[in-house]
């Protein structure tokens, strides 16, 4: 019989061997211990009521958790787990492999219209929806749509990571907490060709409007705040009246520069990406510098798949092997629509009002009016 599935279980000595069908490792009343404690939280976090918690004892709460899941399931209800209990829990939890941690933070996560988890990824693909572009955000060309939706669907992954099947996620979710943005960067090695001295000084230029448009936001009110981010979310959508181009125009401005540049002299255009940003929202074993943090694909001249970075993770390490032309900040909501604008966060979240004073709140754990 093949191994279990589900991250919850999968290499456990004990679950393993009820999964082959070795009768003397069964789970019964009286038995304790972790493996006890695991069907315990996979029993309670399904609804089913063990009141005590998952305190590691096989006994009454238990016992009638077990059978009421036996029942619910059309199993033998002999409160015993044994191969056929923990199949139909292991198939329970099977996709998208989460472990407990990861199925918590799906829970816990602030900001909940703006937390897109992996599972709610599985649900798009089981049924069969496709992404869509906000047309309140940047109008993407085409090739940042197909580089985007490349990474954000191998970023999460329901079945493990770009690394492969059961390999630990890259990310646990999309939110404005963890995966929210990339990079469109040069590698350093070769060093950029002057023709891409254009989209750097295009890209200045955004960057310093986007300066200068805060800065009148805060005419309404104080940088962060909702009267400041409605303000702000309006300058970014206005049609100025001298005819010039608009904030969003500006900003594609870059991306097409980029293309065409990337075209132009062959060098390869990435998309950076970083997941698990804030301290709160990420694994104990995920530092900083961890390679499950740092991925690329290129988006000019050609596409390419998902890869890890050929530099480690620090800030430092990647000032010394890129440079960086503009960022591209995103936020998925439950209806599968991705709204896209830079070069910081507070562009896109303006777009979707979105206030950045609720998104330092939520990182720092603070509750938020």
């Amino acid at each position: 019989m093949a191994p279990l599935s589900s991250a919850r279980f999968r290499g456990d000595p004990v679950l393993e061997r009820i999964r082959a069908a070795d009768t003397t490792a069964y789970l019964s009343y009286g038995h304790q211990g972790e493996h006890v404690s695991t069907v315990q939280f996979a029993l309670i976090d399904l609804g089913y009521e063990i009141p005590d918690g998952a305190t590691g004892n096989f006994v009454d709460q238990t016992a009638a958790a077990v059978k009421l899941f036996q029942e619910s399931h059309e199993l033998d209800n002999d409160m015993i787990v044994g191969r056929d209990t923990l199949s139909a829990l292991d198939d329970a939890w099977a996709l998208p492999f989460a472990d407990r941690r990861e199925w918590l933070s799906w829970q816990e996560r602030p900001i909940p219209e703006f937390n897109f988890t992996r599972k709610n990824e599985l649900d798009r693909q089981t049924l069969g929806s496709l992404y869509s572009f906000s047309p309140e955000g940047a109008p993407l060309p085409l090739e940042y749509q197909d580089g985007l939706l490349l990474g954000i669907e191998g970023l999460l992954n329901p079945r493990g990571s770009p690394d492969g099947i059961y390999t630990p996620p890259a990310s646990w979710g999309a939110s404005p907490l963890d995966l929210f943005h990339c990079h469109l960067v040069l590698a350093k090695n070769p060093p950029p060709a002057p023709a891409w001295d254009t989209a750097r000084s295009l890209a200045n230029v955004v960057r310093s409007r986007a300066n200068d448009l805060q800065v009148r936001a805060e005419m309404a009110g104080p940088v962060g705040t909702r009267p400041w981010t409605e303000a702000y979310r309006a300058y970014l959508l206005a049609t100025p009246e001298d005819g010039t181009r608009s904030f969003r125009e500006a900003y594609v401005d870059v991306l097409n520069e980029v293309l065409t540049t990337g075209h132009a002299t062959g060098q390869h255009v990435w998309m950076l990406w970083h997941t698990f940003e804030e301290d709160r929202f990420r694994p104990a074993d995920v530092p900083m510098d961890s390679p499950r943090r740092q991925w690329w694909n290129a988006v000019a001249p050609y596409p390419t798949d998902l890869t890890h970075t050929p530099f480690a993770t620090t800030t430092a390490d990647v000032q010394a092997n890129t440079v960086q032309i503009i960022d591209l900040h995103f936020f998925i909501d439950r209806q599968y629509v991705i709204t896209v604008l830079g070069p910081t966060n507070s562009e896109a979240g303006a777009i979707v009002h979105l206030e950045t004073d609720r998104i330092d709140a939520a990182a720092a754990g603070l509750p938020y009016p």
